[in-house]
């Protein structure tokens, strides 16, 4: 286990949750966890098949001496209060709502949510990174629902795109209620998140009180990341964020993220042409082809590799996306270019794959999985 102290894996339970929540939501709330020691609990068999021990247990339980972790919010700060379990808030889901709706939108090219940019020309502001740095920055974006789906292409496309942005301590990276057009990754150093509540001024001038501080880490390979709200639209930030000690940033601007997004866009037309067109989902709307293409991943097969050997047991149908294949069945033999597709058999048939295919030189392509397929 990597903690032996139930409440020091709490700590970073929490820690790491009221991180993401900054990362995901609007605004926080309490994160709590009830860390229960229980010692000697000695069960009566004749209560266990009775169903008392559950409830003498339940009491024990109730009445041990838990410890309870609370990070307080922005809200619990200002009055200095410590949320009780009588008087904890809901939750606030409507934040999630929100940003999961807008997200969609502009995945979608929504025009709620798509602002015109000055023009921007990714290549202009591409640098080189080390396999290092490529490391650090593809760690902090792989949770993101914004990044999810990217192909390589555009994964190298963001690499390149990130700016190398040196801080001093003391130095404000963004403030609250300013517009950003920055979404920031730490790669070294310790940056506090500071909220003034609403309808509360800033007399002090410290961007009020201190919710949380990130720590990024190479050593550690922690990279934590924020502002990601400036990616989708060009709104107020939420929070201020200041430097605690001298550190190192990666930075993309919005305008570049647009530019993986429409290639995102362009990558699947074709996809979603080819699945249009397969008899087996030839009955499915516009909507559901999107969803569909959405769920198929892109893999790369070199020159000379099996892709599909007939008779064998499928789990996944490929659409050619680039490069060239050779088909071979008992009744046809073919080259499959961009745009074709085969495997689809295992979905209407026994599972079992129709024709041999083979890569006739490095070739990408989608490939969607049966039991994914089935969950969808």
């Amino acid at each position: 286990a990597k903690f032996n102290d139930p409440l020091e894996a709490c700590r970073a339970v929490v820690a790491e949750a009221y991180e993401l929540w900054l990362q995901y939501e609007l605004r926080t709330d309490d994160i709590t966890i009830i860390c229960m020691f229980v010692d000697q609990v000695k069960v009566d068999p004749e209560q266990a098949l009775s169903g008392g021990a559950r409830t003498n247990n339940a009491s024990t339980l109730a009445n041990s001496g838990a410890k309870r972790l609370t990070l307080p919010s922005s809200d619990d700060a200002v009055d200095g209060a410590i949320t009780t379990m009588e008087g904890l808030r809901p939750v606030r889901k409507h934040a999630t709502k929100e940003k999961s709706k807008a997200i969609e939108a502009l995945k979608r090219g929504s025009e709620h949510s798509v602002l015109p940019d000055e023009p921007f020309d990714w290549k202009e502001h591409a640098t080189e990174k080390t396999a290092e740095e490529k490391e650090g920055i593809a760690e902090a974006i792989k949770a993101s629902v914004m990044f999810r789906n990217v192909t390589e292409e555009q994964r190298e496309m963001i690499f390149a795109c990130m700016e190398s942005v040196p801080v001093k301590q003391g130095t404000w990276v963004i403030r609250q209620n300013t517009v950003g057009d920055r979404f920031y990754i730490i790669d070294e150093g310790q940056f506090e998140v500071r909220i003034v509540p609403d309808g509360d001024q800033d007399e002090s001038g410290q961007g009020g009180h201190i919710v949380h501080v990130y720590e990024g880490s190479r050593a550690r390979h922690a990279h934590p990341s924020f502002g990601e709200l400036a990616l989708m639209y060009s709104a107020p930030r939420s929070a201020s964020i200041v430097a605690k000690t001298d550190g190192h940033l990666w930075a993309l601007h919005r305008s570049a993220f647009r530019q993986v997004l429409v290639q995102a866009q362009d990558h699947r037309k074709g996809l979603k042409k080819a699945l249009s067109e397969i008899p087996y989902f030839q009955y499915l709307d516009s909507d559901e082809i999107n969803k569909l293409a959405a769920i198929m991943d892109e893999v790369t097969f070199g020159r000379g590799e099996t892709i599909a050997q007939q008779g064998a047991q499928g789990e996944k149908m490929f659409v050619i996306s680039s490069g060239q294949c050779y088909s071979d069945s008992v009744s046809k033999r073919a080259t499959l270019k961009g745009g074709a597709w085969f495997g689809d058999e295992i979905f209407s048939g026994n599972g079992i794959y129709n024709a041999t295919v083979m890569s006739l030189q490095t070739t990408n392509l989608w490939q969607l999985d049966a039991n994914v397929l089935k969950q969808t």
